[in-house]
């Protein structure tokens, strides 16, 4: 998958179909919206079907569908770096074009609640990028009614977070960045049913971040000191640098949470653990740090020469002996360096900063209203 990644660009072609009024049915039908038991979905899936599914990096990768589940509302994708999963029906995007569009009685129903209604003020919407219908009360925030009568552009929840969502933190410019900014000020879940674990790592409904699909607290994701709710890095959009794997070391709260854009505070990088016990200092320690220089943010020593930065990584390995052990304790060579205790330290308790007035906050939006669609002409 890490080959063939397309988080940041759908490769499907949008419907030719148009925002259409129905009267055949009321407001009064079920719906997500009206507080009432949604229907259980339909599988829209097919098996060779060539599909989107999002990974727990929060990214979509291509893949085909061998198995389906119904049972369990998932597939068993093959990706196309051979890789294979079963991925959940709600982390699985298809492309739709005319004759693929969920179709009842010649008419499109919504992709959320499946109802094919459309009155106002809950009207069908298309969007401009898949062709997936949504009614305004059901998608997630809810449509401006101003969107069905402009000439924009307008793109759904997923197909916004498809465009915009990439590797180091999402994109930050553009009018997709700021509709994903809108967008993650409403999560797509309802965040109180999460049933997580004793640590808060996991939960049941292998659901995360703004995007809603599945992750790994190991991996690249960031945890809101409010909420608690982990983040992918592929979906914020206030980091300067793309994470470490495991670095805990931030102070974060994300958009939902602040009712804006993020707010993030790099802490001290106090440690690293590998499963090797000792490393050479200059071959393998120096390769890591200066690959790594500005991710590890230096502070003060940011604008080091490589030449001098031996000298002071050096020194912090010999001071800090509580922390690092030398090989010549052991009649190894004295160039060679390990943790003293090999166990990751706890990450820090940033929760209690997190209460206090932000200090600043990271590439903040300004944002002047909400981006919208254009008709889409009828097709005879």
């Amino acid at each position: 998958r890490d080959s063939t990644a397309v988080g940041n660009s759908l490769v499907h072609k949008r419907s030719p179909l148009r925002r259409s009024h129905k009267t055949s049915a009321s407001l009064t039908k079920p719906s997500l919206r009206d507080g009432q038991k949604a229907k259980k979905p339909p599988c829209k899936f097919e098996e060779g079907q060539d599909v989107l599914a999002r990974w727990s990096d929060g990214l979509f990768y291509l893949g085909t569908i061998k198995k389906i589940n119904k049972l369990k509302q998932n597939c068993f994708i093959i990706f196309e770096d051979s890789s294979k999963s079963w991925v959940l029906w709600k982390d699985i995007q298809t492309g739709k074009n005319f004759h693929e569009v969920v179709i009842v009685c010649g008419e499109m129903v919504c992709t959320i609640c499946q109802e094919e209604y459309s009155e106002a003020p809950n009207e069908m919407v298309i969007c401009d990028k898949c062709g997936q219908g949504y009614h305004q009360l059901c998608h997630t925030p809810n449509i401006d009614s101003s969107v069905i009568d402009s000439d924009d552009k307008w793109l759904c929840r997923q197909c916004v977070f498809a465009t915009t969502t990439k590797r180091g933190g999402a994109l930050k410019k553009g009018p997709n960045a700021k509709a994903l900014q809108v967008m993650k000020q409403t999560l797509p879940y309802n965040a109180t049913d999460l049933e997580w674990d004793a640590g808060h790592k996991t939960n049941v409904q292998q659901c995360y971040c703004y995007c809603g699909g599945p992750g790994d607290w190991y991996l690249k994701m960031l945890q809101c000191c409010k909420c608690k709710q982990c983040l992918h890095e592929a979906c914020v959009q206030c980091l300067q640098k793309p994470m470490l794997f495991g670095d805990r070391f931030y102070t974060f709260i994300c958009s939902v949470c602040s009712s804006g854009p993020e707010y993030l505070k790099r802490l001290p990088l106090r440690c690293v653990i590998h499963k090797k016990k000792y490393f050479d200092s200059e071959l393998e320690l120096m390769a890591y740090i200066n690959e790594n220089w500005d991710r590890l943010h230096p502070g003060e020593l940011a604008d080091t020469p490589k030449s001098e930065r031996y000298e002071h990584v050096l020194e912090a390995l010999n001071d800090y002996k509580t922390m690092f052990m030398s090989g010549k304790e052991i009649k190894k060579k004295k160039h060679l360096f390990g943790l003293r205790i090999r166990v990751p330290p706890v990450p820090p308790n940033a929760a209690l900063k997190a209460d206090k007035e932000p200090e600043g906050t990271s590439h903040e939006f300004k944002i002047k209203g909400r981006k919208s669609s254009k008709p889409i002409p009828d097709v005879r």
